[in-house]
């Protein structure tokens, strides 16, 4: 449509269009390097809320870790678990209905207080041991924030439970109930066949809703326990709860309006309670892109949906808690990370069309203005620009920018004849040898190259030759090397004089020369021109105060019978060469292929 367009509207259309094109290819770099950099400055910033949780985490279960450590090697402790375990047996067989009588169903105790009964007044030695150590545990979970704690023995039995809930002398292999401190006494007392030596190894379960604590979420952390003759006393375990957790991952500082952090442990299931959904702690299944990276151990940041269909910037990375692997996420809402660009958007976009249109009034004007004699140019630069450098550059008699531009037109042209010139001499020039005029190695090889395609395609025969000067280097050494470059040319001239159609003749470098011959397709008319080569020598060189004789050695290889790419080609007439040489020289001979060649000798 715009072919046919007069250029006095064409001209101002265009830069209308290239104003508006410009506002809004403009506006759309800003809008995405905006977003770009608004998105990475987010990411950055729940990167390090992610690593600063991930760090608070590690040391609050390193700190876990060090004191649980610190009490199975205690003497406290191991007195404890070796006078309670020593006085569970002295109960007889009903110990577990005994124990929860005196200690969990006795009244006066009031409900959900049976742990402030210091000893029942049984009389049993079981109450006397009760009575000196309960007041320890006691202090110790009430001082370390635990739910609870445990002394269990060599065989499984909860000998003491400092809050007696219904797990209290039970044993921990039997008991549904317990399952998860069953799990960890296999772990760490039955585990790989090693009971009774002494290796302190903690041990840790994961979240789980806990029957005895009326299906509240607790983990459980434990140590073996073992005597000074390293003997295996049982098992100190700690319940934990999931508030420190909640306190460490529901800091909202920093977070937005949208932002969260929060765990899911390798059953998908959350770790923490969400920000936005409250109580979620195993109940909330969170099967996203970015935990199922985490899982498998890698970590980054992306745009994903996340547990609630909402997309969101998603910071990710696996977590190790004492052996088992959690994902740790931070994550902001995508409508919240680009309201700000959404923002500038509308700024940029008011801002281009009003640019745009400023642009467009005062290109119409101007365009106007030069339409006209860039019409009357427009043709001496079409001609120019196709290379036609004979055409005649018209002088325009305006003072300003056009008439300069006819000025630096008819510079370009000067140029551009001068440069032409110069390429097809530098053209020369790299492909020549600077001495004798001849190709060069890089010609010569590429002409070859070039010679094997065709020749392939016409699946015909051709013949190259290498030859090399007999004697040369002495001529050098006793003459000097202008007499030695002086041969050289002479040489060179009475090769080209033998060329015929096609066929070449380059320099590869020092006094050996190769030969491409394209018009030889029969042996005879190679030998012939071997030896034409060879005869070419026999003239004596007249140099001032000298004259001397030279003679050659020729190496024939022919296509595609010795070498189908050049290379092998080269290499084939290289060694015949080298053959004629190592038999007296001044001779010519073909590469060997099948069996033995001919080969001539001159004169």
């Amino acid at each position: 449509m715009l072919r046919d367009l007069k250029i006095h509207y064409k001209f101002p259309l265009v830069m209308i269009c290239f104003a508006l094109l410009s506002a809004i290819v403009t506006g759309g770099v800003a809008y995405r390097q905006a977003t770009s950099a608004i998105e990475g400055a987010v990411s950055n910033k729940l990167i390090s809320l992610l690593e600063s949780r991930a760090a608070s985490l590690r040391r609050h279960f390193g700190d876990i870790e060090n004191d649980l450590l610190f009490h199975v090697q205690s003497d406290l402790v191991t007195r404890a678990l070796k006078e309670f375990s020593a006085a569970w047996d002295t109960l007889g067989e009903n110990k577990q209905h005994y124990l929860k009588t005196h200690y969990v169903d006795r009244d006066p105790i009031t409900i959900g207080q049976e742990f402030s009964l210091l000893a029942a007044e049984d009389g049993s030695v079981y109450s006397e041991v009760h009575r000196r150590f309960h007041s320890s545990f006691l202090s110790l979970i009430h001082t370390t924030n635990y739910y609870d704690s445990f002394l269990i023995s060599a065989k499984g039995d909860i000998v003491y439970s400092a809050l007696k809930e219904s797990d209290f002398a039970t044993n921990v292999t039997t008991n549904p109930d317990t399952a998860a401190l069953g799990n960890l006494f296999d772990q760490l007392v039955h585990s790989g066949g090693r009971l009774g030596q002494r290796w302190i190894k903690t041990g840790f379960s994961d979240f789980v809703s806990y029957t005895p604590s009326d299906r509240k979420i607790a983990g459980f952390v434990a140590a073996p326990v073992f005597d000074a003759e390293a003997k295996l006393l049982g098992l100190l375990a700690f319940q934990i709860s999931i508030e420190p957790i909640n306190a460490i991952m529901q800091v909202t500082a920093g977070m937005g309006e949208t932002g969260e952090t929060y765990l899911v442990g390798p059953d998908t299931m959350m770790r923490s309670d969400s920000r936005f959904l409250g109580n979620s702690l195993l109940s909330k299944s969170v099967d996203t892109v970015s935990v199922a990276q985490a899982l498998t151990g890698f970590d980054g940041v992306q745009l994903v949906d996340d547990y609630r269909g909402v997309p969101v910037l998603s910071a990710y990375a696996p977590i190790d808690i004492l052996g088992i692997t959690w994902v740790i996420l931070a994550e902001m809402d995508e409508q919240e990370v680009l309201s700000p660009v959404k923002q500038m958007n509308v700024y940029l976009s008011i801002s281009g069309i009003a640019i745009a249109t400023a642009i467009a009034t005062i290109g119409f004007y101007l365009a106007t203005d030069l339409s006209q004699p860039i019409v009357t140019m427009t043709n001496v630069m079409k001609r120019l620009a196709m290379n036609d450098l004979g055409v005649n550059v018209p002088v325009v008699t305006r003072k300003d920018e056009i008439g300069q531009m006819a000025s630096a037109l008819t510079e370009f042209k000067a140029f551009a004849v001068e440069r032409d010139r110069l390429q097809k001499e530098l053209s020369h020039m790299s492909q020549h040898d600077s001495l004798t005029g001849l190709p060069n190695r890089g010609f010569a090889i590429s002409f070859l190259a070039e010679t094997i395609r065709e020749f392939t395609e016409r699946k015909t025969p051709f013949a190259i030759m290498l030859a090399d000067l007999d004697g040369f280097k002495a001529v050098n050494d006793t003459l000097g090397h202008d007499v030695g470059d002086q041969v050289l040319m002479e040489l060179s001239n009475r090769f080209q004089n033998l060329l015929q159609g096609r066929d070449i003749v380059g320099r590869l470098g020092g006094d050996e020369f190769l030969f491409v011959l394209p018009e030889c397709d029969t042996t005879d008319d190679c030998e012939r021109y071997a030896q034409k080569i060879l005869e070419s020598c026999q003239s004596s060189f007249a140099v001032p105060n000298n004259e001397f004789r030279i003679s050659l050695s020729v190496g024939l290889a022919r296509f595609p019978k010795d070498g189908t790419v050049a290379r092998n080609l080269v290499r084939a007439a290289d060694e015949a060469m080298y053959e004629a040489k190592n038999s007296g020289k001044n001779q010519f001979f073909w590469a060997v292929t099948e069996g033995v060649t001919s080969n001539t000798k001159s004169g």
